[in-house]
């Protein structure tokens, strides 16, 4: 009968270390995802503050080339000028609506 049970103890303590095995390779997996993930978390983070400077470059370049249209007389500009300066305005907006879709 002490056979029987210790046989029994034996086998549950084989069942447990079974789980402990199995639960510490759950542990390990998810802490090696956790990490990834503060990578992840950290490289998004520093895309954001690259993106968001860069917005601000682009807000005073808007700004520089809004003062200097203010001090610009149009009318003394060739039509090739007039139409360059209007296609660097167009793709300054471009690149800001598309700095913006990007972050939302």
């Amino acid at each position: 009968m002490d056979l029987a049970k210790y046989e029994l103890l034996i086998s549950d303590l084989n069942n447990l270390e079974s789980q402990i095995v199995i639960l510490k390779n759950k542990f390990s997996d998810t802490s090696e995802h956790s990490n990834e993930l503060e990578v992840s978390l950290n490289e998004v983070q520093e895309d954001r503050l690259l993106l968001r400077k860069r917005i601000s470059e682009l807000e005073s370049d808007m700004e520089k080339i809004k003062k200097d249209k203010e001090n610009i007389n149009f009318k003394s500009l060739t039509l090739e000028e007039r139409e360059s300066l209007k296609d660097k305005i167009k793709d300054l907006v471009k690149r800001i609506d598309h700095h913006l879709s990007v972050e939302r």
